[in-house]
């Protein structure tokens, strides 16, 4: 089994993509405080998988539509669980991400309901998101609506919810 990862140049600075025959697996910010255990992930789920520099078109593709204001939806990738050895509980919470619409929050509180998850649970599920943007983990907000945990950092949350309401439309003041 083979990936390919590379480097995206976004509005908010790199990030590193990962991609293989299936569609994508990682968007990750390139200094993010996980560092780069995307690769170590990847081999606990796939031992012996092959990690290469190469083109990753499909989030290229995807990536770039949405930073300028042309987002297309994301389809869950069902082959994402076996590249990361997620259970049942993981693969809800992801997939439950999916349904957040566009310029829309939700908390943490509504994942872990809609999960059947506790809090705590559904927060680490959410931490543990492998396609950052992509998956819209950046969507999800404390019970008050308050801006909380983000892997990229709550200045990046910020301008990914601002950029999504100005996709919709909406004036920021």
């Amino acid at each position: 089994m083979r990936v390919t990862w590379n480097s995206f140049v976004s509005p908010m600075g790199a990030l590193t993509l990962v991609e293989c025959a299936s569609g994508p697996l990682v968007v990750e910010y390139a200094a993010s405080s996980r560092g780069s255990n995307w690769a170590e992930r990847l081999r606990q789920g796939r031992p012996g998988i092959s990690i290469e520099v190469g083109p990753c078109p499909q989030l290229e593709r995807w990536l770039e539509a949405y930073f300028r204001g042309r987002p297309r939806p994301f389809a869950y990738p069902a082959h994402l669980a076996d590249f990361f050895r997620a259970d049942l509980a993981s693969e809800t919470v992801w997939r439950l991400l999916c349904t957040i619409p566009l310029g829309e929050t939700r908390s943490y509180e509504d994942i872990a309901r809609g999960s059947g998850q506790h809090p705590r649970r559904a927060g680490q599920i959410i931490s543990a998101n492998p396609l950052s943007i992509c998956i819209p983990c950046h969507r999800v907000v404390g019970k008050h609506g308050d801006l909380v945990g983000y892997g990229g950092g709550l200045k990046r949350k910020r301008w990914l919810l601002d950029h999504e309401l100005r996709t919709c439309g909406l004036v920021l003041s």
